[in-house]
């Protein structure tokens, strides 16, 4: 639940408690000091609110951190009182007031325009918070907030609420607190009456929504009585059970949410909120925020007693709620795995822009303009598809490459199935193979822990897909040459040649690899341009001029000197055309239209059959025209050669 854009609902209730009769109360005003809680509740049992509270007390299963600041979750829900009296942390109000170290009663009053200031950069966490927390709050034990409501337009309802306060939020959004929630609703009027029979519903806060369920329904994981949920990695948004999530709306959250590989089983202790909250708890009538200020969604969120559900838990599950969260397929396939990536590295890329605008709006718009004046420096007319063998600019090497492979498909089309065959097999081999069962173990409940040697077969399909593709490149370069040299065209015969001289394609193998492996790091993204600059033509090399690995890399080499940039500029953007462009569209296809996975990803994997041997046919045009200029350099040399 990301609370910096939830909207907050209008009156605030009296915090449902402990210590009172078992009669309705008449709604009153307390005291000023209190003012934002001061509305009187039906009053009850102390003894049977913490009876309640203590029989359904939540298990929260935790994403596995076995390295610091590496992958997994590691903050813990904590009390409010562990970042209080913190002499790194200050109050931060208008007109520059500031209140170091604040506690419970210092947060008493405040509201609009104060926030908690806690030490580190939430645009830029880096790992400031998680060593923070971990040297500071960590020894603190696991802590929920249990709190019990009534809504006055749904008597006989009573609402059972578990809050848990988390240090940072560290998703495609970040800021600085987290507060989350689930609840279970009774068919009764009294803590003393829903002690006699289970709740009827549950309901998980996820983002700016909520997933509700029926007590029995087998979705809900229970301990016993014990509720179990799984909070997402960095958004801490309450799953009931281990999936990776899809979102693309503000109730869902717009990305990727993963409950998946969890490990650490946690018991938080239970703190019951009283009914005349005050003293410890006197940051309940804090209307501020729990977090730094900062742009957009990056906000702090503001505490649980300004939420709809605080006052109307029933009418919040009821228009919230819905029925289910949507699990990605565990292997996601191409539009997917796209979609995924897509929405976080956008939201990481407009993290970056709010905090440093003009440090990363400058690489933006080198890039554009680099783009920019790369399209209007070069020739894309006249690319005349009919002579294959030809010298060309970088523009119409893509436009004839694209001309020639759909005028002449008869000659390509046992390429594009076997690429588009060989995508959509490896997929569902992959999927067969990383078939989960149930273990029963909250901790591993679909089996993630014990696929054991199905995923590493696994992982043996997903590689042996790369030289299938590998392959089929090859025998499209092989394809062109017949076209070249006037031959009849013959893919079958191209893709057995490629088999049994797999020069072409380990050729391919090693850039793909290569390039792929180092592309991952920014910090290394130069040197795979550099290897691109190099070793671009490798493939089409070997497939045409035959010799083995090292000679078609050395050969690329030599045809490419002198050329670097443009080279650079034409293979980049046929690789990313023929590897990166169909899993892109599908991922766009899925956020803008709906479309079952199957179906998104069915487009990715087609497009990849037709775009993946376009980018073989544009290398290929690429190596006749840097063998035409190498010719042609070489009669421009002779006569003087023959003077001297």
């Amino acid at each position: 639940m990301r609370s910096p854009r939830r909207r907050t609902a209008g009156g605030l209730t009296l915090l449902v408690g402990l210590a009172c009769s078992l009669a309705m109360a008449t709604i009153a005003v307390a005291t000023p000091a209190m003012a934002t809680i001061a509305v009187a509740t039906p009053a009850m049992a102390a003894d049977a609110v913490s009876e309640l509270a203590a029989k359904y007390a939540p298990v929260v299963v935790m994403r596995d951190q076995p390295n610091p600041c590496g992958a997994g979750e590691p903050y813990l829900p904590t009390r409010v009182e562990s970042v209080l009296g913190q002499r790194d942390v200050t109050l931060r109000g208008p007109g520059g007031r500031a209140i170091a170290a604040p506690t419970a009663m210092d947060l008493v009053g405040k509201g609009e325009g104060w926030y908690l200031d806690l030490p580190g950069n939430p645009l830029a966490p880096g790992c400031d918070y998680e060593q923070w927390f971990k040297r500071t709050v960590a020894s603190q034990d696991a802590t929920v907030y249990a709190h019990v409501a009534t809504d006055p337009k749904h008597p006989g309802k009573l609402a059972l609420q578990y809050w848990f306060f988390w240090v940072f939020n560290d998703w495609n959004d970040k800021h600085e607190g987290d507060w989350e929630m689930l609840q279970l609703l009774f068919d009764a009027d009294s803590p003393e009456a829903a002690l006699l029979a289970p709740p009827v519903s549950a309901a998980f806060a996820q983002h700016e929504g909520s997933e509700t369920a029926s007590w029995s329904d087998d979705k809900v994981v229970r301990d016993g009585d014990h509720v179990v949920i799984y909070p997402g990695q960095g958004s801490h948004a309450a799953y009931y059970t281990q999936a990776q999530w899809f979102g693309s709306s503000a109730a869902a959250g717009f990305g990727c949410d993963s409950t998946l590989a969890q490990g650490d089983v946690v018991r938080p202790s239970v703190v019951v909120i009283p009914a005349d909250p005050g003293g410890q708890f006197g940051w309940l009538d804090f209307t501020g925020r729990w977090g730094q200020k900062a742009p957009s969604f990056n906000n702090g969120p503001t505490g649980p007693n300004t939420k709809m559900q605080w006052s109307s838990p029933v009418s919040w599950q009821e228009e919230k709620g819905r029925d289910g969260a949507v699990s990605l397929p565990f292997v996601g396939g191409p539009a997917v795995e796209s979609f995924c990536s897509l929405t976080e590295v956008g939201s990481l890329l407009f993290v970056d822009v709010l905090d440093h605008p003009i440090l990363t709006a400058l690489p933006i718009l080198a890039l554009l303009l680099l783009i920019g004046l790369s399209v209007r420096g070069t020739r894309w007319r006249r690319s005349d598809f009919r002579t294959v063998d030809r010298e060309r600019r970088a523009g119409q090497v893509a436009v004839a490459s694209f001309a020639l492979l759909i005028v002449r498909i008869r000659a390509f089309w046992p390429l594009i199935l076997v690429t588009g065959l060989s995508a959509a097999a490896a997929l569902g081999l992959q999927r067969l193979a990383l078939r989960r069962h149930s273990t029963g173990d909250i901790a591993d409940l679909n089996g993630f822990a014990h696929l054991g040697v199905s995923a590493v077969i696994a992982v043996a399909i997903g590689f042996a897909l790369a030289p299938a593709i590998a392959v089929t490149l090859a025998a499209t370069a092989r394809v062109v040459d017949d076209l070249a040299s006037g031959r009849p065209a013959r893919p079958w015969t191209a893709i057995a040649v490629s088999i049994r001289h797999p020069s072409a394609a380990l050729a391919q193998l090693v850039v793909y690899f290569v390039v792929t492996l180092l592309a991952t790091s920014l910090v290394l993204l130069p040197i795979a341009l550099f290897l691109i600059s190099l070793w671009a033509v490798a493939m089409p090399s070997a497939a045409i001029e035959g010799g083995g690995l090292w000679t078609a890399l050395h050969r690329s080499r030599r045809l490419t000197r002198g050329r670097r940039w443009r080279t650079i500029l034409l293979s980049a953007l046929l690789i990313w055309v023929g590897f990166t462009l169909p899993g892109a569209i599908g991922g766009i296809l899925l956020l803008a239209t709906g479309w079952p996975f199957w179906a998104t990803n069915l487009v990715a994997i087609a497009l990849a059959a037709l775009l993946l041997p376009f980018s073989a046919v544009g290398l290929t045009l690429q190596f006749y025209d840097f063998r035409q200029e190498e010719r042609r350099d070489a009669r421009a040399s002779a006569p003087e050669a023959v003077g001297a």
